[in-house]
Protein backbone atom coordinates (compact mmCIF):
# COMPACT_ATOMS: atom_id res chain seq x y z
CA UNK A 1 0.00 0.00 0.00
CA UNK A 2 1.77 3.46 -0.75
CA UNK A 3 0.28 6.82 -0.05
CA UNK A 4 1.74 9.83 -2.34
CA UNK A 5 4.96 7.63 -2.79
CA UNK A 6 5.72 6.53 0.82
CA UNK A 7 5.09 2.72 1.23
CA UNK A 8 3.66 1.70 4.28
CA UNK A 9 3.18 -2.03 5.47
CA UNK A 10 0.10 -2.81 6.90
CA UNK A 11 0.64 -5.14 10.05
CA UNK A 12 -2.26 -7.28 11.06
CA UNK A 13 -3.45 -6.62 14.88
CA UNK A 14 -2.88 -10.04 16.78
CA UNK A 15 -5.70 -9.86 19.11
CA UNK A 16 -8.18 -9.58 16.55
CA UNK A 17 -6.59 -13.04 15.14
CA UNK A 18 -6.59 -14.26 18.61
CA UNK A 19 -10.68 -13.78 18.62
CA UNK A 20 -11.16 -15.54 15.19
CA UNK A 21 -9.05 -18.47 16.29
CA UNK A 22 -10.87 -18.98 19.76
CA UNK A 23 -14.40 -18.61 18.34
CA UNK A 24 -12.99 -21.01 15.42
CA UNK A 25 -12.08 -23.69 17.25
CA UNK A 26 -15.28 -23.77 19.97
CA UNK A 27 -14.29 -21.37 22.61
CA UNK A 28 -17.28 -19.97 24.54
CA UNK A 29 -15.34 -17.86 26.80
CA UNK A 30 -17.52 -14.48 26.97
CA UNK A 31 -16.25 -11.37 27.88
CA UNK A 32 -15.94 -10.20 31.13
CA UNK A 33 -18.78 -7.18 30.33
CA UNK A 34 -21.05 -9.70 29.62
CA UNK A 35 -21.51 -11.77 32.69
CA UNK A 36 -21.19 -8.31 34.87
CA UNK A 37 -25.29 -7.71 34.56
CA UNK A 38 -25.95 -11.64 35.25
CA UNK A 39 -23.82 -11.82 37.58
CA UNK A 40 -25.26 -9.06 39.58
CA UNK A 41 -28.90 -9.98 39.14
CA UNK A 42 -28.10 -13.19 40.30
CA UNK A 43 -25.77 -11.51 43.70
CA UNK A 44 -28.92 -9.50 43.78
CA UNK A 45 -31.45 -12.32 43.78
CA UNK A 46 -29.15 -14.88 46.31
CA UNK A 47 -29.18 -11.47 48.84
CA UNK A 48 -32.45 -10.89 48.63
CA UNK A 49 -33.77 -14.06 49.80
CA UNK A 50 -30.67 -14.08 52.42
CA UNK A 51 -32.28 -10.37 53.75
CA UNK A 52 -35.68 -11.59 53.49
CA UNK A 53 -35.06 -15.01 55.79
CA UNK A 54 -33.11 -12.97 58.09
CA UNK A 55 -36.11 -10.58 58.52
CA UNK A 56 -38.30 -13.40 58.66
CA UNK A 57 -36.50 -15.11 61.43
CA UNK A 58 -36.88 -11.54 63.12
CA UNK A 59 -40.32 -11.13 62.78
CA UNK A 60 -40.55 -14.48 64.32
CA UNK A 61 -38.49 -14.17 66.98
CA UNK A 62 -39.94 -10.21 67.69
CA UNK A 63 -43.98 -11.20 67.96
CA UNK A 64 -43.98 -14.87 69.12
CA UNK A 65 -46.32 -13.33 71.94
CA UNK A 66 -48.64 -11.48 68.95
CA UNK A 67 -51.23 -14.32 68.26
CA UNK A 68 -53.79 -11.93 69.79
CA UNK A 69 -52.32 -8.68 68.07
CA UNK A 70 -54.95 -6.48 65.93
CA UNK A 71 -52.10 -7.14 63.12
CA UNK A 72 -52.55 -10.11 60.55
CA UNK A 73 -49.01 -10.31 59.90
CA UNK A 74 -47.95 -10.65 63.50
CA UNK A 75 -50.77 -13.30 64.00
CA UNK A 76 -49.62 -15.08 61.35
CA UNK A 77 -45.98 -15.27 62.54
CA UNK A 78 -46.65 -15.80 65.87
CA UNK A 79 -48.43 -18.93 64.32
CA UNK A 80 -45.71 -20.28 62.62
CA UNK A 81 -43.43 -19.64 65.57
CA UNK A 82 -46.01 -21.99 67.78
CA UNK A 83 -45.91 -24.73 65.02
CA UNK A 84 -42.14 -24.63 65.10
CA UNK A 85 -42.27 -25.52 68.85
CA UNK A 86 -44.51 -28.54 69.85
CA UNK A 87 -46.12 -28.63 73.75
CA UNK A 88 -49.08 -29.14 74.72
CA UNK A 89 -49.42 -25.64 76.35
CA UNK A 90 -49.02 -25.12 72.16
CA UNK A 91 -52.15 -27.22 71.36
CA UNK A 92 -54.38 -25.36 73.96
CA UNK A 93 -52.78 -22.16 72.77
CA UNK A 94 -54.39 -22.83 69.16
CA UNK A 95 -57.09 -24.36 70.14
CA UNK A 96 -58.10 -20.69 71.98
CA UNK A 97 -56.97 -19.02 69.05
CA UNK A 98 -59.15 -20.92 66.43
CA UNK A 99 -62.47 -20.02 68.71
CA UNK A 100 -61.41 -16.26 68.81
CA UNK A 101 -59.67 -15.71 65.61
CA UNK A 102 -61.91 -13.81 63.12
CA UNK A 103 -60.13 -14.45 59.77
CA UNK A 104 -60.51 -17.35 57.99
CA UNK A 105 -57.72 -17.47 56.18
CA UNK A 106 -55.68 -17.24 59.84
CA UNK A 107 -58.23 -20.07 61.46
CA UNK A 108 -57.43 -22.45 58.34
CA UNK A 109 -53.85 -21.68 59.14
CA UNK A 110 -53.82 -22.29 62.68
CA UNK A 111 -56.03 -25.61 61.82
CA UNK A 112 -52.94 -27.19 59.73
CA UNK A 113 -50.37 -26.23 62.44
CA UNK A 114 -52.87 -27.80 65.17
CA UNK A 115 -53.19 -30.46 63.26
CA UNK A 116 -49.30 -31.07 62.78
CA UNK A 117 -48.35 -30.52 66.72
CA UNK A 118 -51.23 -33.42 67.45
CA UNK A 119 -49.55 -35.58 64.87
CA UNK A 120 -46.05 -34.89 66.02
CA UNK A 121 -46.67 -35.00 69.78
CA UNK A 122 -48.95 -38.42 68.98
CA UNK A 123 -45.62 -39.76 67.07
CA UNK A 124 -43.34 -38.48 69.84
CA UNK A 125 -44.90 -37.77 72.87
CA UNK A 126 -45.14 -34.39 74.89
Amino acid sequence: MSFGGTRVAVVPRRGRRRRRRARAHGSTRLAPTALAPTALAALGFIGGIAVGAALWSRLLDVNRRGLFSHHPVRRFAAISYLGARPSVDTVRLLRDYIAWEPHPLLRRRARRVLRAVEELLERHGP
